[in-house]
């Protein structure tokens, strides 16, 4: 079974689908070789009983025909008492010899002499005792004697002739019965042989069949998996053949190794880039924060209105690059550090960023409008929080038009007998054109704006962790992020 296993991986697939009619050829071809041996042995007997056993019948016929007329004509010669015409029988006599004469080659050569002899007997006894008569030389007994003895000749000769016909007879149904068997036998072999190898061809080409999508399935799966980044490197296509399906198998198994050892060496320079990343987050920290509390501190001590426009500019700048370094220090550790949900004040939250990013609209000349429905409580992460309200007012300053309010909505509401937040960010903005794929990472909708494309896909993050519904919007010349959390009360809580 090895080997012929062995054999048949190794076959092409134009050589494996032959395979059911190679095979079904060789079965046909042994198969004719019985039909023609039985129509042989049914040619046979059909020319027996046409070139033996019919004329013999007919020979028998005609010579029980001619023994009558024999027959009549002697006893006719008695009654005219014509010796010539005891001779002209003799004409008779020969035709009928010479008829059995023609088929003493037959398988009934015995039955033919014994019916030779005894109606040479009967012959000769019948025309001395019809002499015998004409000339009546003879006494009565001896006449009487000789009459019984060619009588009882005759009905010998006459027996010998009819069983001879039904023997004949017999022979000749039997060789057609054994005809229409051998006939049907043929007829139900070939039936049987031809449903077997319908089935037989038809299982072979199923498996072959099956086989080959097996094989074609991998690829096809192996390839969708490689086309959307799923690679299994821990797994490898199987095939034991190698026929063109087992090359391409062999191919995608060799593509995937290249690919794993590339797949290893992106691991490795993605793990150096993000502990780069954290280092370098890690070092902005101390110097930010001593920025920031000096800026705070020359605000408290500078008496000059003049340097008031610089020292908003000093720190917006920095409450930017604040806002940037949150958004990598959440990146680089969102996937060590666990972030636990608290029960959080989205109202008290919202006004503390809105008066973060204040001095910010105030140097790009936007403002913020705010309508805040107080006591809207949630569950979630402070620090996640504020990633997602800071992304969605850093992108409303960024791409908002000049001298045009931002609006920041929080509304309490009911949707299905569930109590829910609303939370909307509104600016005045062309349309964004790809809403669906806003969302996603390195995505930059306007790709003159640098930035890193990565805010809003922090934002989905945070709102699939937490099951916050989300939806980009556009109505009235406005671009609208509409965020949905549940709402706890906080008397439930308590």
């Amino acid at each position: 079974m090895k080997k012929l296993a062995f054999y048949y991986n190794s076959l092409s697939i134009l050589k494996k689908f032959l395979i059911p009619s190679i095979a079904g050829f060789m079965f046909f071809l042994l198969f004719y070789i019985y039909i023609l041996s039985n129509t042989n042995y049914m040619k046979e007997s059909i020319s027996k009983i046409n070139k033996e056993s019919i004329p013999l019948y007919e020979t028998l016929f005609d010579n029980e025909f001619l023994l009558q007329k024999i027959s009549f004509e002697l006893n006719n010669a008695v009654v005219v008492k014509e010796l010539d015409l005891i001779k002209e029988t003799n004409i008779y006599a020969k035709k009928m010899q010479k008829k059995l004469t023609l088929h003493k080659d037959t398988i009934y050569k015995k039955e033919l002499d014994n019916i030779q002899k005894s109606f040479n007997e009967y012959y000769f006894e019948a025309s001395n005792l019809s002499k015998d008569l004409i000339e009546s030389t003879s006494s009565y007994d001896y006449i009487h004697f000789k009459t019984l003895l060619v009588v009882s000749t005759y009905k010998k000769v006459l027996n010998q002739y009819q069983n001879l016909r039904e023997k004949i007879k017999n022979e000749i149904k039997k060789d057609v019965n054994s005809i229409y068997e051998t006939s049907s036998w043929v007829l139900f072999n070939s039936s049987f042989a031809f449903i077997l190898w319908i089935i037989l061809s038809s299982l072979g080409l199923f498996y072959i069949y099956k086989d080959m999508r097996y094989k074609i399935t991998q690829i096809v799966e192996e390839s969708e998996n490689i086309a959307h980044g799923k690679v299994n490197f821990h797994k490898r296509l199987s095939s034991d053949s190698i026929d063109e399906l087992g090359l391409i198998v062999n191919s995608i198994n060799t593509f995937i190794s290249k690919l794993e050892e590339s797949h290893k060496d992106l691991e490795y320079a993605k793990e150096e880039i993000k502990r780069f990343i954290a280092d370098t987050v890690h070092q902005i920290r101390t110097p930010l924060t001593s920025i920031l509390m000096n800026v705070e501190m020359i605000k408290d001590l500078q008496e000059n209105d003049l340097v008031s426009s610089y020292i908003d500019s000093i720190d917006a700048s920095i409450n930017m690059l604040s806002n940037s370094y949150e958004d990598l220090s959440y990146i680089t550790s969102y996937d060590t550090i666990k972030y636990n949900p608290t029960l959080i004040s989205l109202s008290k939250v919202i006004e503390k960023r809105i008066d973060f990013f204040q001095t910010i609209c105030k140097m790009n000349l936007k403002e913020i409008k705010a309508e805040i429905d107080i006591n809207a409580y949630t569950y979630i992460n402070t620090v996640e929080l504020e990633r997602l309200i800071d992304n969605n007012i850093s992108n409303a300053i960024k791409y908002a038009q000049i001298e045009k309010p931002i609006y920041i909505n929080l509304k309490k509401s009911k949707n299905k007998n569930k109590n829910k937040i609303v939370l909307e960010f509104k600016s005045y903005a062309n349309e964004i054109k790809n809403k669906n794929k806003i969302f996603e990472k390195n995505y930059r909708e306007e790709e003159a704006k640098r930035g890193l494309g990565l805010g809003l896909n922090i934002v989905k993050n945070i709102c699939d962790k937490y099951s916050i519904s989300y939806i980009a919007s556009y109505k009235n010349n406005q671009n609208i992020f509409t965020y949905t959390f549940d709402e706890i009360k906080k008397q439930e809580i308590n």
